[in-house]
């Protein structure tokens, strides 16, 4: 199962996980969580006021649900969970949550690390700094 959620408002990471973790079964034995915060300092704007994060892609939920469907495939994933939000936001702030599921850990951080090395691309979302 994959869920792909772009959103404005406010992620709360702690509800997702539980929310994931309820819908469980028995046959994945590794669940791995990845929360991506606005962190300081910047890369182009040492000191920067907030970030904006702004689409790229035309759709960018069907552009990041495809790239869940990759890795669900590509790593035998059993569920993958993918949040991102858009707007502007604070250091500090919840960008991304990522979470998949699978029958051992391998599989499991090796699919984590791709949506989240693949997401860092910003062939769907791009993150700028403001001064």
């Amino acid at each position: 199962m994959i869920t792909v959620l772009v959103c404005r408002d406010p992620i709360a990471a702690v509800d997702l996980y539980s929310r994931f973790l309820r819908a469980e079964t028995d046959t994945s034995g590794t669940v791995v969580l990845h929360h991506g915060r606005v962190k300081r300092p910047g890369k182009q704007i040492r000191d920067f006021s907030s970030v904006l994060l702004e689409p790229v892609a035309d759709d960018p939920q069907g552009a990041l649900a495809a790239l869940c469907a990759e890795a669900h495939r590509r790593f035998g994933l059993n569920r993958v969970l993918l949040t991102h939000r858009v707007g502007r936001l604070g250091a500090g702030d919840t960008v991304l949550v990522a979470i998949v599921s699978a029958a051992t850990r391998v599989p499991a951080f090796d699919g984590c690390r791709f949506l989240v090395e693949e997401v860092k691309r910003e062939r769907a979302i791009r993150l700028v700094e403001m001064a």
